[in-house]
């Protein structure tokens, strides 16, 4: 089959659209699949390259501005170009990843061509809401958000979700079907047990047990609260905290570690390269995270498939992947002095880590990325043979007709 991902955020911005794609298309084209990708590019031009193995089609965007790296299609003529690629590749599924300006407008484009048409949900409101302080503005825009995602989504043929609960989220708001598929893990590469001593070295990490976050630096990963937590917890526990990953919030939350007097037990590593990654998790103890905005949390996988424990707040899909005194410890969101126990309990004590780490790989191997590849195929085949979407006489609406003849 010919699948044609559809994003409004791409690489050189590093997020999870980008690399659930990223990782999904190229198996995808191992079982014999042709995979491209339709992005924004990274010039104001139409642009065609090879990223990471994958065709990827860029329209002409221009560049956010607090967010070089990010880029927004260009509106003028995208419908036209989108009609034009379609007929160009002529895809047999369109996969969208997001309902914003670019997938929005290839829904559109597409009422004409009639190819079935699917998409993943990775959105959360406070992924774009944790800004903003008053309640009521926040309640406002994540309203409207809501609604401008179901205007896109509902749309669509079939919706995807990491996880149930992510899916049990938008199933009141959607009328197709929606139906939770892993993103996936490759288990073969994060796993435990792998020489480590030259990352200590490279990222400056002291010989003490490692208390590991991984994810952006924004303000809904409530890393200021973990800091907090973790200088309750160092008055009683020697660890390293060690951060990795960038975001708007790494300057202040450096010079907060200052203001808790425990930057010696702190590294902020910054960007670590993929080939890097796996020996991180592999030299912590426990990974932590207090996030209130995650459908499945990547970073929480990786650090189970790694065998460890996993501190987390319960809130979204984390309390789906950590099974609380099981394969970790949960803590209701804003409970700093919670939260500083679980690090003491678990950075204190071997045989509860092992024992912890155990299950943690254990539950770790539902999310075998090979699994959710195979569950996309289905998913595509089955789409095909119920045939493509065609214009009903209600303006705006699609609807499931019996196969049509192209």
């Amino acid at each position: 089959m010919k699948i044609l991902f559809v994003s409004d955020t791409y690489y050189p911005h590093l997020n999870g659209v980008y690399f659930f794609v990223c990782r999904i298309a190229p198996l995808l084209q191992k079982s014999g699949h042709t995979v491209a990708v339709l992005a924004p590019s990274e010039t104001a031009r139409f642009t065609r390259k090879m990223i990471d193995d994958i065709e990827v089609f860029g329209v002409p965007s221009l560049p956010v501005v607090l967010y070089p790296k990010v880029r927004v299609a260009i509106p003028f003529l995208l419908r036209s170009r989108i009609r034009a690629l379609l007929d160009k590749f002529a895809p047999d599924v369109v996969h969208i990843q997001d309902h914003f300006l670019l997938a929005r407008t290839a829904v559109k484009a597409n009422k004409r061509k009639g190819i079935p048409i699917m998409g993943t949900n990775h959105f959360m409101p406070e992924n774009l809401t944790a800004l903003i302080r008053t309640k009521k503005w926040k309640k406002g825009l994540k309203t409207l958000l809501w609604s401008r995602f179901s205007s896109v989504y509902g749309q669509l043929m079939l919706v995807t979700t990491p996880t149930e609960t992510a899916a049990r989220l938008i199933r009141p708001l959607l009328k197709p079907e929606v139906v939770a598929v892993s993103s996936g893990i490759d288990l073969t590469k994060f796993k435990p047990s792998q020489e480590s001593s030259r990352i200590r070295a490279q990222y400056g990490i002291p010989d003490k047990p490692v208390l590991l976050f991984v994810g952006r630096l924004d303000p809904e990963k409530k890393l200021d609260e973990v800091l907090d937590a973790a200088a309750i917890a160092l008055e009683q526990t020697e660890f390293c905290l060690v951060v990795v990953g960038k975001g708007i919030q790494q300057s202040a939350l450096e010079k907060q570690s200052a203001r808790l007097r425990i930057s010696g037990n702190v590294i902020f590593t910054g960007f670590v390269p993929e080939e890097d990654l796996p020996m991180i998790y592999q030299l912590s103890r426990c990974f932590i995270i207090a996030s209130i905005a995650e459908l499945l949390s990547l970073a929480t996988l990786q650090a189970m498939a790694s065998g460890l424990p996993v501190i987390a707040a319960r809130a979204g899909a984390l309390e789906e992947l950590v099974h609380d005194r099981e394969n970790g410890l949960l803590f209701n969101v804003g409970d700093t002095a919670k939260m500083a126990h679980c690090m003491m309990e678990i950075m204190g004590n071997d045989t509860l880590c092992r024992r912890m780490g155990a299950k943690s790989l254990e539950y770790s191997e539902q999310h075998d990325i090979h699994g959710s590849v195979r569950a996309f195929e289905s998913i595509y085949e089955y789409l095909g043979q119920l045939g493509c979407w065609e214009i009903v006489d209600e303006p705006g609406l699609l609807a499931l007709s019996s196969p049509i003849k192209k």
